[in-house]
């Protein structure tokens, strides 16, 4: 599984919290991109694992009741998204670019 981030150059803004996007593929073939907005997180591999937790978290409660969370599994070879959220000088909060 590879992380697909954004630059770690200055972007206008200060953090604010990270935009992780998981794939997954259900048994019955499904593909999904779910995402998690973490907070605090030192950089975007801490980011990640806080959002495979909650993702774990989520299965294993099948809260959306659709009975297709007990079968999800991450999507092997997609990349895993990691965005920053930034906020600037007015209060404004954006998604910082996307490198590549």
């Amino acid at each position: 599984m590879t992380i697909d981030t954004v630059s770690t150059a200055r972007t206008p803004g200060s953090p604010v919290a990270w935009l992780v996007g998981l794939p997954f593929r259900s048994a019955a073939d499904r593909s999904v991109r779910l995402y998690y907005v973490v907070a605090d997180a030192e950089n975007d591999e801490q980011a990640v694992r806080v959002a495979l937790e909650r993702a774990d978290r989520d299965r294993d409660g099948n809260r959306y009741g659709d009975g297709d969370g007990d079968d999800r599994q991450l999507s092997p070879g997609m990349p895993i998204e990691v965005r920053r959220a930034l906020r600037d000088p007015l209060g404004n909060t954006s998604l910082a670019v996307r490198s590549g």
